[in-house]
């Protein structure tokens, strides 16, 4: 019977490479053993040990956490790599993408399974380091994301960095601020999307908690409409409570509240929104529940109804 050689603590709950292995005296046959999986070419890691951040990262921060024990000096994560795991709101498909690993041209990208080696321009981008490896900074991520999102996507993302992780609460701290984005910008006037870059910036907003309050604040003012504003501070009960309608128009007292999935399958927050409608209606708010079919399915109607509800209190446009 074979008896299989212990593995050293030392290299539980961590990823480490096959040449980290060699030289702290592992064996190839321990690094076949059932409880060793292999992520990434040369990179080890031992299942069933838990990594005391593991539980507080995202998917692509593990993923890159794990690919970063095989990193040679110079290359960073980049792109939309970067950009989730700064957590910004981009769709599943990005999710699903080989990592991003960037360099600086000339130097050669690596080329391996899971990987999408780029070269980055000397200068281009900035340079951070974070969860323990080096990545792009946010704005830069944004940057590099513009010939693959759309303008209003990139709006969206652009608003999620000046405004911070809605997930923080009302401690939330921005990623980035509008100058370091103009900067960014600047630096990336001549690559991929720099024109849909400029469009986008002029329209990022602070203080949005979604995406999908970004797409619609975008499709309202694509209507035609007067831009809403953003969770602003509104008075209600006679001003001893301040809400924060998600979109508002002042002058006509209409009210915009998007209601994700998460609004009527938790009962809780069904609760709270429920309240939070009569306290605007009270005040004297028209308040516009407005759903993701409104939004990503056929607006047209949405757009109509709302017309018509800005029309009968006041709105000549």
């Amino acid at each position: 019977m074979t008896i299989r050689k212990p593995i050293d603590p030392g290299f539980h709950g961590q990823a480490f490479s096959t040449a980290a292995a060699q030289l702290g005296g592992l064996t190839r046959a321990q690094l076949r053993q059932p409880v060793v999986r292999h992520p990434y070419h040369g990179v080890n890691v031992i299942e069933g040990q838990a990594d005391p951040l593991r539980a507080h990262l995202s998917a692509t921060q593990i993923a890159c956490r794990e690919y970063s024990a095989r990193m040679l000096p110079g290359q960073f994560f980049a792109g939309s790599t970067a950009a989730l795991v700064w957590q910004a709101p981009l769709t599943d498909r990005f999710e699903e993408r080989p990592l991003v690993v960037g360099v600086i041209a000339p130097r050669t990208p690596p080329r391996t399974h899971g990987v999408q080696g780029i070269k980055v321009v000397e200068g281009r981008a900035r340079l951070r380091t974070a969860f323990g490896f080096a990545l792009v900074s946010p704005p830069d991520a944004w940057c590099q994301l513009a010939g693959e999102l759309s303008r209003e996507e990139l709006v969206a993302v652009g608003d999620y960095l000046i405004s911070g992780n809605p997930d923080d609460g009302r401690y939330r701290t921005p990623l980035a601020t509008r100058l370091e984005l103009a900067d960014a910008v600047d630096r990336h006037a001549r690559g991929r999307g720099a024109q849909k870059l400029r469009w986008a910036l002029a329209r990022v907003r602070e203080g949005v908690d979604s995406r999908p309050e970004s797409l619609l604040r975008l499709m309202v003012v694509a209507a035609g409409l007067p831009e809403p504003l953003v969770n602003d501070p509104t008075p209600v009960q006679g001003g001893s409570l301040t809400l924060r309608p998600d979109l508002k128009f002042p002058q006509w007292r209409v009210a915009l509240e998007y209601e994700g999935e998460n609004h009527w399958s938790d009962r809780r927050q069904w609760a709270r929104d429920q309240r939070r409608r009569e306290l605007l209606e009270e005040a004297g708010w028209k308040v516009i529940r407005v759903f993701a079919a409104d939004v990503f399915g056929d607006p047209v109607d949405f757009i109509a109804r709302l017309v018509t509800i800005l029309r009968a209190r006041g709105y000549r446009g």
